[in-house]
């Protein structure tokens, strides 16, 4: 059986990595912190160093925080592209730039390395439950490869076009989520206010028009106070980042998403960026001088 490296065991990519050790494969397993990758240890992965995991795997993937860090795995001198084998494929989850992903692509190309920018989208529980969005730039060729792979945690799985593409659709899915997210804490700040049963406005919501994955996920969190991240604040504002300065590029104004920008922005400030995207409902609390849950 081919042999696989993991870079990057955080919330999400140790339970990918997991699926993928509990389908019967090789990995060898590399984090900053160590100890994130303890579980994986005890279930059989091998932790080595970037270099080792380069030279001696078939596939190799690579989910860590920010394009800087993507950069300097993938593309320093020590990096993965100077010591994967020609032939192997380098399948990167991190959502990061697109032009780096075109960037890595190009890099790729010129070692014999196979390459796809591939950020995924569910979460925190959709990682455990393997029912991941994986958006994909890159060659059919290589999507050909990764597939099987990235059935194993990935429930839609779908190539967008060359390399990049994966990165902007992440992008769009962002978006997307950011405008939701709002929607999300506003509304149940409105229910709160009014007197509902704000549990039963999310049950029932969610069988309507209404209905969307932060409310369902993250809206019984915001009401239980639990602001522990499934996606990190600090993450998604990196992402939001991104996704406006690709609309300066395109010269494509949005002003809603400038707006949530500056919202989680203020969490930042606040010393909340390690807390949750569902921590939004601390803007508006701060903003209208309530408190949507006792325990927050």
């Amino acid at each position: 059986m081919m042999k696989v490296g993991w870079i990057g065991t955080g919330i999400m990519g140790r339970s990918m990595a997991e699926h993928l050790i509990k389908a019967g494969y090789s990995l060898q397993v590399y984090n900053r912190t160590p100890s994130k990758s303890e579980s994986l240890i005890e279930l059989g992965a091998k932790f080595a160093s970037i270099s080792e995991i380069a030279q001696s795997s078939d596939v190799v993937f690579t989910m860590v925080g920010y394009p800087s860090d993507v950069e300097e795995v993938i593309l320093s001198p020590l990096g993965l592209l100077q010591n994967m084998k020609p032939g192997s494929l380098l399948i990167d989850h991190t959502t990061s730039s697109p032009s780096l992903a075109v960037r890595i692509s190009q890099e790729a190309e010129k070692k014999n390395v196979l390459v796809l920018d591939a950020p995924v989208s569910g979460g925190d529980i959709g990682a455990r439950e393997a029912r991941l969005a994986i958006m994909i730039g890159g060659s059919e060729e290589a999507f050909n490869r990764g597939l099987e792979l990235m059935k194993h945690y990935g429930k839609n799985i779908e190539l967008m076009g060359p390399a990049g593409c994966g990165q902007h659709t992440k992008i769009t899915n962002q978006i997307v989520i950011a405008s939701s997210m709002v929607g999300m804490v506003e509304g149940l700040s409105y229910a709160v206010k009014s007197g509902l049963d704000a549990e039963k406005v999310i049950n029932l919501l969610n069988t309507g028009a209404a209905a969307n994955f932060s409310l369902k996920v993250y809206g019984p969190r915001v009401l239980r106070g639990d602001l522990e991240p499934g996606f990190l604040v600090e993450h998604f504002v990196k992402d939001l980042g991104m996704a406006l300065e690709e609309c300066k590029r395109m010269n494509l104004s949005l002003p809603g998403l400038a707006m949530v920008n500056q919202l989680y922005l203020s969490l930042i400030a606040n010393g909340e960026g390690r807390k949750g995207t569902q921590a939004l409902i601390k803007v508006i609390e701060r903003l209208n001088g309530i408190k949507i849950s006792p325990n927050n």
